[in-house]
């Protein structure tokens, strides 16, 4: 098995089956002299001519149709092994496709209820943006914030949140947690990215009592990352409260007294219509909804 030259079976077999070496090269994306020369390869391995040529015509020799059909049988029988051991594996995993600050700040925590069940050995978790393609990506779930992208799916309510502000107990203890008194550079501004017309920002908080330099401070490209630099004593952050409930039992950050701003959208979750008999995905999506 070693030395068996897999490469000239397939070009071989692949030859026999079209019954052209252009045709199979076709098929193999590779040139009709690569296919030639594998089976020759093959002819010389074997100690026996497989094809008899005339020009650009080939015909299998007596060698070639005493070999040819167990070699097709073989290739399928691999063929229908494949299809199964893939399949098998796709069923064995639910995919959940999620933004990267739903994955890193709060998804975690919600899927601790079955931690300790079979089925945290049947998931896996993506970090993906939208849109995502639930056919050809192989999604079964998608967590998603304030578009209307997956109208064809069934979707279903999870939590609105609003924003809070936030910041480590040692820039509070450096610079005050009077909001209004927190310097423009010291405000960490968060880009939702291209999706949304408009992010939530630091000019809401203060409800034009105040114009805030923008091009000041710290900016990011998500909440997780801005609630990572926030713990890092950066600046004060607006993050959405359940992505920062965590640090705040931890003491890794404080809410700063200012009105919480409400979020203008619910956070989601979509999936095919065909998951909502799936014993499976109903677990999971209450235990995101709890």
């Amino acid at each position: 098995m070693p030395h068996l030259p897999l490469n000239a079976l397939r070009a071989f077999e692949a030859a026999a089956r079209t019954g052209s070496f252009s045709h199979a090269a076709r098929e193999m994306g590779v040139s009709s002299a690569a296919i030639s020369q594998q089976v020759k390869l093959l002819e010389e391995f074997w100690g026996k001519t497989l094809f008899v040529r005339q020009g650009n015509r080939i015909a299998l020799t007596e060698a070639g149709q005493s070999a040819y059909p167990q070699l097709g049988q073989s290739f399928e029988q691999l063929g229908k092994l494949s299809d199964k051991m893939r399949r098998v594996d796709q069923k064995k995993r639910l995919v959940l496709s999620a933004p990267e600050s739903v994955v890193e700040t709060w998804l975690a925590p919600k899927l601790s209820a079955i931690r300790t069940t079979e089925l945290s050995n049947s998931l896996e978790i993506r970090v993906e943006n939208d849109p995502v393609d639930f056919a050809r990506d192989k999604v079964d779930l998608r967590i998603f914030y304030g578009h209307d992208l997956y109208t064809d799916h069934t979707i279903i309510p999870l939590f609105s949140d609003h924003l809070i502000a936030v910041a480590s107990v040692a820039f509070v203890t450096e610079h005050g947690c009077e909001i209004d008194q927190i310097k423009d550079e010291h405000l960490i501004h968060t880009d939702w990215g291209r999706d949304f017309a408009t992010s939530p920002n630091w000019n809401d908080a203060f409800a034009m009592k105040r114009v805030i330099n923008r091009n000041a401070g710290l900016r990011v490209q998500a909440s997780s990352i801005a609630r990572s630099f926030a713990e890092q004593g950066f600046g004060v952050a607006l993050i959405p409260e359940r992505m920062v409930l965590e640090s705040l039992h931890a003491k890794h950050l404080v809410k700063l007294p200012m009105p919480a701003i409400p979020m203008k959208h619910d956070y989601l979750v979509a999936h095919p219509k065909r998951l909502e008999a799936s014993q499976t995905a109903q677990v999971i999506i209450q235990a995101l909804k709890a």
